[in-house]
This record gives C-alpha cells, sequence and structure tokens, in this order.
C-alpha cells in the first residue's frame, strides 16, 4: 500500500513481523534526511565548479580586503603625505611607489580600491538577504493563500516590476538621505517583488502536491504548512535569487554612489572614486577611474559566476 504522493516520498518497507507499513516520509525523519543528502550532493557538485572556485577566489579576496584592508595596503587610503611629512605626488601614474598611482588628490588608489571594498560588502549582501527574506515570506502568501490576498499583492508586485530600479532608488536616496542603512533598505525593497514572483511561482507548484493535503488533513496550522512544509521544498529558486540579486546589489549600490546619492568623498566606496576622477580621463589620467571600476566589475562578474553554479547545480 503507497500513502502520499510518489513525486513527494515513497512507503517504507514494513519492519519485520510488524505487518504495518508507516506513514508517508513528507514531513518525518525520512523526508528531512532525503533533503540534507539532496542539499550535500548539491554542494558537492558546485564545489567542483570551474566557474564556482574561480568566483569564490576572487569574492574571497574581496571579502579579505573588506575585512582587513588596513594591514594590506602598504599606504594609507585617505593619506596624502609620507610619515617623513613629505607630500604625495598628485596624478601620478602607476610605479614601484604608487602600484595603481594618486588620484587629484595625492591619496594612493591601490590602497583606496582595497580599503573601498568594505562599503560595497557592507551593503550589497545584507541588502540582497533582506529582499530575499522578504520576498520569501510575500511569496509564501501569495502562493498559498491565493484568492483576494494574492490578487492584491500580485497587482503591487506588477506595478513595482513596471519602475526602473536605479531610477527609483536615484529618487528614494536623495529624499530620504543616503546614510547605509537607508541605502540598504531602499535596495531591498526594490528587490523584494522580483524575489516574491519567482517563491510565488515555485509555491504554486507544490501548494496543490498530496503531501501539502496530507498535513491539510491533519489540521496542521497555515503558518506551519507554509513555512515547515512547502518552505523547505522551495529552497532551491530562493538560493538561486539569492546568488543572483547580490551581483544586482553590488552593481546598484556602486551605480548610486556613482551617481552622488551613496557614500560621499572622502569615503573610499568604488562608485564615488569613478565618478570623482572619470573627468580626467580626458586628460590622460586613466588609473583613479580604471581600477575602481575594474573592482567593481570583477567583483559582479564574480558573484554572478558563483550564481550561474549554483543554477546549474539546482536547477538541473
Amino acid at each position: 500500500m503507497t500513502i502520499g504522493g510518489a513525486s513527494m516520498g515513497q512507503v517504507m518497507p514494513s519492519s519485520a513481523g510488524a505487518g504495518v507499513e508507516p506513514g508517508p516520509n513528507i514531513g518525518g525523519v525520512a523526508a528531512v534526511s532525503d533533503r540534507k543528502l539532496v542539499r550535500k550532493e548539491n554542494w558537492r557538485l558546485i564545489r567542483r565548479r570551474p566557474g564556482f572556485i574561480i568566483g569564490g577566489l576572487v569574492v574571497a579576496f574581496w571579502v579579505a580586503c573588506a575585512l582587513f584592508g588596513s594591514h594590506i595596503a602598504p599606504k594609507s587610503a585617505f593619506g596624502t603625505q609620507f610619515p617623513s611629512g613629505v607630500a604625495y605626488p598628485t596624478n601620478q601614474s602607476p610605479n614601484g611607489t604608487f602600484w595603481f598611482g594618486t588620484d587629484r588628490s595625492g591619496r594612493d588608489v591601490f590602497a583606496r580600491v582595497i580599503v573601498g571594498a568594505r562599503d560595497v560588502l557592507a551593503v550589497a549582501p545584507l541588502a540582497a538577504i533582506l529582499s530575499v527574506v522578504a520576498g520569501t515570506v510575500l511569496g509564501l502568501l501569495m502562493g498559498y493563500v491565493r484568492g483576494l490576498l494574492d490578487n492584491i499583492i500580485s497587482r503591487l508586485v506588477e506595478a513595482f516590476l513596471s519602475l526602473p530600479v536605479l531610477l527609483i532608488a536615484l529618487l528614494s536616496v536623495t529624499t530620504l538621505g543616503n546614510s547605509r542603512w537607508i541605502v540598504i533598505t531602499v535596495v531591498a525593497v526594490l528587490f523584494t517583488p522580483i524575489v516574491a514572483r519567482t517563491v510565488r511561482s515555485a509555491v504554486i507548484t507544490e501548494a496543490d502536491l498530496d503531501y501539502v493535503t496530507s498535513a491539510k488533513l491533519r489540521g496542521e496550522t497555515t503558518g506551519f504548512i507554509m513555512f515547515r512544509e512547502v518552505l523547505p521544498n522551495v529552497t532551491a529558486p530562493i538560493i538561486v535569487e539569492l546568488t543572483v540579486r547580490i551581483g544586482y546589489a553590488i552593481f546598484t549600490v556602486a551605480s548610486l554612489a556613482f551617481l552622488g546619492a551613496g557614500p560621499q568623498p572622502p569615503s573610499a566606496d568604488w562608485g564615488a572614486q569613478v565618478s570623482l576622477s572619470y573627468g580626467d580621463l580626458n586628460a590622460g589620467f586613466w588609473w583613479p577611474t580604471i581600477f575602481p571600476a575594474l573592482a567593481i566589475a570583477t567583483l559582479v562578474i564574480a558573484v554572478n559566476l558563483i550564481a550561474d553554479a549554483v543554477q546549474s547545480v539546482i536547477e538541473a
């Protein structure tokens, strides 16, 4: 005798002499164990992907710069003179003393690029995590409860998705202020509808399966079914969304800083550095602009490589 949907689990063989088959695996120890085995196998496959390895190394480097930047950079990111009191040369091209040259104020570009990772990585990942948490809750409500609640939230989500993210973020930060927490909140709010739509689609697929019906027949509450039964089975798209959103958040935060809506000078934020010095390109001083721009590009590409590796394994 088989109980429950075959797509979600099978009935365990009866114990010797027991003569009674146990109930379905879903929601039980066996189902939890199966999910752990799947996650372990997925993680093993992800770690073997070249894109994940390369992206992970690049991200690890920038995380180390964010945490220990003042120890990695040989000179101060904000200083303009040697310990002897001699001023740094302004607009000095890259050389043995100043590896990435100096900017118009005589500040060491290499030190500023290294330390600048702190501003980006203190904002973008947290904004992405908040958006995924909020989007997951909304997606669960929309996909499981449905009805009027789904219709109302879906219309609001569609309205948000029709707006240009960067423009709305720029207007919001300009109006509310450019503190770190305001930037985090604005970016998280703008990314939440995208995550909610993805989670909603996954939840709708799960909501009509036998294990959900079984939980309803047991008298489980709506909250229990959503977070204990359905949520563990839609973690795959949520993980993919998180990795993708981090990359978009990094780009968005850097763009806001470039447009003057993020950290302001003398901050070493990469976007702020590019904004401050890109006008010097016409004069031939390319290094204060190119190096922080390359830093943004390498971090975004690295995160995207990780996201692609995760997505290719999870959705295989």
